[in-house]
């Protein structure tokens, strides 16, 4: 959706059930704790969830950490992601190979409680600082939604998902209908807060996983990973008559305004997220010329 992100997340890889148990038991006051058993599991969860802090077990079957550790920083969208290598190895070698590899850090077995404890405090204290800085440099600092530059390489993230995985994936463009008339009447503090409470509305419409973007003005954008124009459209609907339904207190009294939307699915041929904007963008006008207040579908 916005910026916010709430409980921090972890994930354990260890192809040791009781490296597992005991790794999530030492962690769990630390944040969410996801465990999986093999590398493959690690690599797609961390892309899907984007944990602030991955503990990885060197030596594993079939991928090691070293591979996985390599995937993820290949990987734009988890390549920032600190990884901290769980090894029985201790030479200097080793710690070399991971460090050049990119890893943050490294815990060794046998496991101490304390060192896992302030390790792990320590790194996810840096990441929440980084993330927050972050999040400053890609919201609008209006409203509070993504801005376009971060939007946008949201949009082409999640294009490149869909289509690897042959996911839907659905985009919507939006727009607050005569939003000229508002600001050229009542001033530009009404129009800010019409903006304002337009983001608060969809926010609280949309799902975790959707991201809004200001795009620019009173033009939004929504991206709707996993999602197929049929259940896309019941939710634009949802968005459009929430924004009616919204008033707005000015020294004249109430305002009221609506939405128009513009909404189109990816294909395989969609090479970025410029097309499929592109596309949005020429519903919301043909909703603009068949008076408005509508969502089309192209």
């Amino acid at each position: 959706m916005t910026g916010a992100k709430s409980t921090q997340k972890i994930l354990v890889v260890d192809d040791e059930n009781l490296i597992r148990q005991l790794m999530s038991a030492l962690l769990a006051s630390y944040g969410d704790v996801t465990v999986v058993e093999s590398g493959a599991e690690a690599l797609e969860w961390a892309e899907r969830e984007q944990p602030d802090l991955i503990v990885l077990d060197v030596q594993m079957p079939e991928m090691d950490g070293y591979e996985v550790c390599r995937r993820l920083k290949e990987n734009e969208a988890t390549s920032s992601i600190p990884v901290v290598f769980l090894t029985a190895n201790s030479t200097n070698e080793d710690e070399e190979r991971g460090l050049e590899i990119g890893a943050t850090d490294f815990i060794r077995k046998p496991i101490s409680p304390q060192i896992v404890r302030t390790r792990a405090s320590n790194i996810l204290k840096l990441q929440a600082a980084t993330r927050q800085l972050e999040l400053l440099a890609s919201t609008d600092p209006l409203t509070g939604a993504f801005n376009r530059r971060h939007f946008m390489e949201t949009g082409n993230n999640e294009l490149l998902r869909s289509n690897r995985y042959n996911h839907a994936f659905t985009v919507l463009m939006l727009d607050i209908d005569h939003f000229k008339a508002v600001n050229d009447i009542h001033g530009h503090n009404i129009g800010d807060a019409a903006l304002k409470e337009t983001v608060r509305v969809i926010e609280e419409t949309l799902r975790g996983e959707d991201t809004l973007g200001r795009i620019g003005g009173e033009e939004f954008a929504v991206l709707l990973p996993e999602t197929s124009v049929d259940p896309a459209t019941l939710l634009a609907e949802r968005i459009r008559i929430a924004i009616s339904e919204i008033v707005v207190e000015t020294p004249t009294g109430p305002l009221t305004f609506t939405m128009s939307i513009g909404m189109t699915e990816g294909r395989k041929s969609d090479e970025n997220i410029d097309l499929l904007l592109k596309r949005a963008d020429e519903g919301l006008y043909m909703a603009k010329e068949q008076g408005r207040n509508r969502v089309i579908t192209v």
